[in-house]
């Protein structure tokens, strides 16, 4: 590191995918995300919990559709336009979550993410990375593996 390098230049950015669920901005490490497609077709599979809407073909591969409204609590709302399909990868497993709309992809410095808070929060608190400060805006920043490791489970267990 030279003497013209600021730790502002070396710190560790997180790269993000940020969506509304409920008025509310959630994001997940665009690492994670495969791509972002239209609502599609849903074939829905027999004796799944709620949340698990069913599957989608995308080009050959099956792909379960998760809808985090119903996973995390929130008011149901119909899909509309702006409704979109987010394709996301954890281990080998691919599959997709239901929201209202895609915002941005943005950066945030690791210092302007903060552990969640020790509050009632709606999402389960060890679903959540942290909590992103983006100018006057709070992001929930989704830990992929444990929300996933949590559908998996509740599946499972239904």
């Amino acid at each position: 590191m030279t003497d013209l390098q600021t730790a502002a230049e070396t710190a560790e950015k997180m790269q993000l995918v940020c969506f509304n669920l409920a008025d509310e901005e959630y994001a997940v490490d665009i690492t994670h995300v495969q791509e972002v497609i239209r609502v599609q077709k849903i074939t829905p599979v027999p004796q799944m919990p709620d949340f698990a809407l069913g599957v989608i073909n995308i080009r050959g591969s099956i792909v379960s559709v998760f809808d985090l409204r119903r996973l995390f609590g929130l008011p149901e709302r119909p899909l509309d336009d702006q409704s979109k399909l987010l394709v996301l990868r954890a281990g080998n497993d691919a599959f997709s979550i239901v929201v209202d709309r895609i915002l941005e992809n943005v950066k945030l410095e690791d210092s302007n993410i903060d552990a969640a808070p020790e509050v009632k929060l709606r999402v389960d608190r060890s679903w959540i990375k942290g909590l992103g400060e983006l100018g006057s805006r709070m992001i929930i920043i989704l830990d992929l593996a444990a929300t996933h490791a949590a559908v998996k489970s509740r599946i499972n267990g239904a």
